[in-house]
């Protein structure tokens, strides 16, 4: 049966009610239960069963030829990506609560305060810690925010700005270094299209370093984000955030959970006296060592010693479960040598923190449902369809690149883009002799949008949660950054359909980049809004005190 248009319904419908009423998780379970009536043709309980499913999954009995009965599942929560995800999440909030409570956190931020010494700054460290952590995104997003939080709060920058900097610098990063998760997957999809299309393309590591210079989207998003810090260029919903946090010290409207008051679970952990910046570089260090190690181990790294085979065949949220395991026990012993921390007060402290992430983990497992009804009713082939039927070949690189971002956005399923356009775009690319270069590029940018942008994005659920803001914040305020880069990207993608070559495309769409960021900021800056009387100086004093 096809559904088509009516397969568009339950990511529009969430995405529109998240933006309304600011409830997220209500939005996409409205969602999801909009696409199970679609798909259970209007009948209640048959969308009530198939939402279930989609959760749990489902269950078939077979039997095998000794006569013992099999079952196959298949659901969000059963997918092995899935749950190693939601450790990696746990363990993650669980480290954090150990960090906590060493003193480590507020120890570290000491000490980044005494070497940072404006807004600009702060900033710039968050940003630049985001570049150095490119093997994944969702431990880069994770890890920068609750290690730069304390310090940009110092600082009274927006919770908004600093879950803009984590989102587009851990996504835009992991889209042009050669040596991430993401990579190890797209090289498999590209060497697959390359021979299902019988071409001899080669190396897919080296094709994808050879794309690096088309990736338009990710070099402009990466680019923006320290021209907004270096240049103070805000505009949008944005500059108002910034303003309000600057004239009255208010660091956001609402937290992640939705409540009114800047405090999460955290503060209910007794923090060490004795902490200092070491118990949290510590155990930092050797988990970005480690990680790097357990993804080269599950790619056979250790058996066949062949670091590009390693690479395409690594498991990366195996391996980051492996190593924040291994690092959360070394903190439980580190801390206890060290003093800081008794054994049953880590683990207590370890339990707080895990319990704090269990709203990011249903927000992640409601957002993979809505990609999964959507898979069910084929949205994706039913969008497809209506851009890719007679299309001349000088524009098919930029429709590509439109396509890919209007589906991410849709889904939130940046690699399910991949898994479907790559295939489709590049056949297209060789049949019409247009550089295969900008569409592998146009694709993985278009998902890169869609992480960045949309509500439903895994990435972006997991930036607004380190900073503590409310998603949907997050989402309004980022949105007119990252269509500015996609707009601006447009333009060189474009320009791609014409010419084999990436310098006059680039230079072309740096050029409209720069000129499109002066004209909104002067259009759209902090003039424009109003957002009450500055806060009194002894309230800005006991703020920084505190």
């Amino acid at each position: 049966m096809e559904f088509g248009a009516l397969s568009l319904v339950p990511p529009i419908l969430a995405i529109v009610l998240a933006i309304i009423t600011k409830e997220v998780l209500l939005s996409l379970f409205l969602g999801i239960f909009s696409g199970c009536l679609i798909y259970s043709y209007g009948n209640p309980l048959g969308a009530l069963i198939t939402f279930i499913e989609l959760i749990t999954g489902t269950y078939s009995g077979t039997y095998s030829e000794d006569g013992v009965e099999e079952y196959v599942a298949s659901g969000v929560m059963s997918d092995p990506w899935n749950v190693e995800v939601i450790l990696i999440i746990f363990l993650l909030g669980g480290l954090i609560g150990l960090m906590v409570r060493s003193g480590g956190s507020a120890g570290f931020a000491e000490l980044l305060s005494k070497r940072i010494k404006s807004r600009k700054g702060a900033e710039a460290t968050t940003w630049g810690i985001g570049l150095l952590i490119f093997f994944d995104d969702y431990f880069n997003a994770l890890t920068t925010g609750s290690i730069m939080r304390p310090v940009t709060d110092r600082y009274k920058i927006s919770r908004e700005k600093l879950s803009y900097i984590i989102d587009s610098t851990s996504v835009g990063i992991c889209l042009i270094i050669p040596f991430s998760s993401w990579v190890a997957f797209l090289c498999s999809l590209i060497g697959e299209s390359y021979r299902a299309a019988g071409v001899e393309g080669g190396n897919p590591f080296l094709v994808f370093v050879q794309s690096i210079p088309y990736n338009y989207y990710a070099w402009l998003s990466i680019i923006m984000v320290i021209m907004v810090i270096i240049f103070r260029i805000d505009f949008g919903p944005m500059a108002k955030a910034e303003k309000r946090t600057r004239e009255t010290g208010k660091l956001c409207d609402a937290t992640f959970s939705g409540g009114g008051q800047d405090e999460d679970d955290y503060s209910s952990i007794e923090v060490s006296e004795r902490g200092r910046a070491n118990d949290l570089l510590v155990p930092i260090v050797i988990l970005i060592i480690l990680a790097f190690v357990m993804m080269m181990f599950t790619g056979g790294y250790f058996e066949t010693f062949d670091f590009y085979d390693a690479l395409n065949n690594m498991d990366g949220a195996l391996a980051l479960v492996y190593a924040f395991a291994i690092v959360t026990i070394f903190s439980i012993i580190y801390f206890a040598v060290r003093r800081v921390s008794k054994v049953i007060e880590s683990i207590g402290a370890f339990v707080t923190g895990a319990k704090s992430v269990v709203y990011v983990t249903i927000l992640l497992v409601f957002a993979w449902s809505i990609g999964a009804i959507g898979e069910r009713l084929d949205m994706d082939g039913f969008v497809t369809a209506q851009f890719a039927e007679n299309v001349p070949a000088f524009i098919v690189p930029v429709l590509i690149f439109i396509i890919s971002c209007v589906m991410t956005f849709a889904t939130g399923a940046t690699w399910g883009t991949y898994a479907i356009m790559l295939p489709i775009a590049l056949p297209i690319a060789f049949a019409l002799d247009i550089t295969p270069l900008a569409c592998i590029t146009a694709v993985i940018g278009g998902g890169g949008f869609g992480n960045h942008c949309s509500p439903l994005a895994d990435t972006a659920i997991l930036s607004s949660a380190s900073s503590n803001i409310r998603h949907t914040d997050h989402i309004k305020t980022q949105i007119p950054y990252s269509v500015t880069c996609a707009a601006c990207a447009c333009v060189g993608f474009v320009l791609s359909g014409f010419m084999d070559n990436w310098v006059i495309p680039l230079a072309a769409t740096f050029a409209v980049f720069i000129v499109a960021v002066i004209v909104l900021s002067r259009m759209f800056g902090e003039n424009r809004y109003n957002v009450g009387a500055p806060e009194k100086p002894e309230d800005a004093k006991s703020f920084f005190n505190k």
